[in-house]
């Protein structure tokens, strides 16, 4: 290949190999949940929460702990989706979400001396255990799973703060911050001395913010009530490539797309103590915008000038646009959650939940793939209360267990086309088994 071949190729190349196929659409603690505790009850928890995932969940629950807490978890989750096509002969080829694993770390501050720990603050952060960071972008015609492909590929970071003007009400506020990627490629070819006159890579992870902000209120003692808003986040990437061939050419080429969409969703809650039995049983109704949501495939725009392209009149005629945005067609979703929690013992309490997720992505027909169903979520898990065997802590340690299995019923896709379109008909769906163990700590 001659040198000016190698670099062209290179110059084409690079952009997409820092973006990996997959797309990854609302956010991971919205899909799996923060904590064990959370998982195994539905995530029911905007009147539960009561540590330093509250800063996800609802803000404002964060002033129910009167002590400082930190805690650390581990998540692994293990999906078993199909896409089964009716036509075994495709060049499209299907995209599933990957198994991944992940962490996460928090601590919870009430502020005692004059403010009487009516003031709390909250910090968490979850990690990827592969990346901390990976932008995606997958071709709307590829069938994909769109809650679920490579979702968990992104670090997220809550902070909140909350205030507590009495047992009726709280008030807390905070913000989501995830990562964005964005960069830029330039290289200068000199034909006449066949060599790279000039190359600069540059790639950006700047910070992409959401507020949320909650309401808690205990007006009775067994009766919790919590509400929260957390505002929409989209995590988009752009990667301008340029490449001038002196004299001759200047092809610009401008990669774009989101990589990430969590919609604005409003919780309400309510728990109920039923102190005879040591039971809580909380119950969440979550609304989500889903209407909103923007076309996540990937976006190309091919511009060509320079001499060369002048010089034989060709001039806009090699530009290459991107078409109109795709009208996903999504609609707006209504969550249901349910959640237990009993003590037989002082020591151990054991969980259950469920929720009612319903599809906010229409059944595609057409020529992209997006591709989700209505999910049951049925969970089950345990929290154990035992003494520091090291003995340098005083307060007990708390250790929780979760699993969650996520059942999506199947979608039949038939497409208008029949058998002309690319892909063809299929039918979609599985389940997904999820496992969550953390340790946490009142200090």
């Amino acid at each position: 290949m001659t040198p000016f071949g190698r670099v062209a190729a290179a110059t084409l190349v690079l952009p997409a190999a820092l973006l990996c196929p997959g797309t990854a659409i609302a956010s991971l603690l919205d899909i799996y949940g923060f904590n064990p505790r959370g998982t195994a009850m539905g995530n029911a928890q905007a009147a539960v929460a009561d540590d330093y995932t509250a800063t996800f969940y609802n803000p404002a629950a964060m002033t129910q702990r009167k002590q400082i807490n930190v805690g650390a978890g581990f998540i692994a989750t293990v999906p078993s989706l199909y896409i089964d096509r009716d036509a075994r002969r495709s060049d499209v080829p299907n995209e599933l979400p990957p198994s991944f694993a992940g962490v996460n770390l928090g601590a919870l501050f009430p502020l005692g001396g004059l403010l009487e720990n009516r003031l709390a603050i909250g910090l968490a952060l979850y990690l990827p255990t592969l990346n901390l960071l990976r932008a995606e972008g997958i071709d709307a015609q590829v069938p994909q799973y769109y809650l679920f492909q490579n979702l968990p590929d992104k670090y997220d970071l809550l902070g909140a703060a909350a205030f507590e003007f009495g047992p009726w009400l709280s008030v807390g506020a905070g913000v989501q911050v995830l990562a964005g990627l964005d960069g830029a490629v330039d290289l200068h070819v000199d034909l006449t001395n066949r060599t790279v006159a000039q190359r600069a890579v540059n790639v950006e992870v700047s910070p992409v913010a959401a507020p949320t902000v909650g309401l808690f209120s205990r007006p009775i003692a067994p009766l919790r009530l919590g509400a929260s808003w957390r505002g929409a986040l989209s995590l988009d990437y752009r990667l301008p490539t340029r490449l001038v061939i002196t004299e001759l050419v200047d092809l610009n080429l401008d990669i774009g797309g989101t990589v990430l969409y969590s919609p604005h969703v409003f919780n309400v809650g309510a728990a109920w103590t039923f102190s005879e039995i040591d039971l809580v049983a909380s119950a969440e109704v979550s609304h989500a915008l889903w209407s909103r949501a923007p076309d996540p495939s990937p976006r190309f725009e091919i511009d060509i000038e320079g001499d060369l392209v002048r010089g034989i009149g060709l001039g806009d005629r090699l530009d290459v646009g991107n078409g109109a945005d795709i009208e996903l067609g999504f609609v707006d979703t209504t969550t249901v959650r349910l959640g237990l929690e009993q003590r037989p013992t002082e020591s151990l309490a054991v969980r259950a939940g469920y929720a009612f997720r319903p599809t906010p992505a229409p059944v595609p027909t057409e020529a992209f793939n997006y591709i989700d169903g209505d999910a049951h979520l049925l969970s089950l898990g345990a929290g154990v209360s035992f003494r520091d065997p090291l003995e340098i802590r005083e307060n007990q340690l708390h250790l929780d267990v979760a699993w969650q299995l996520t059942l999506l019923n199947e979608v039949r896709v038939e497409k208008t086309l029949g058998a002309r379109d690319p892909v063809g008909d299929y039918s979609a769906g599985g389940r997904i088994h999820s496992v969550s163990v953390s340790l946490r700590h009142d200090l």
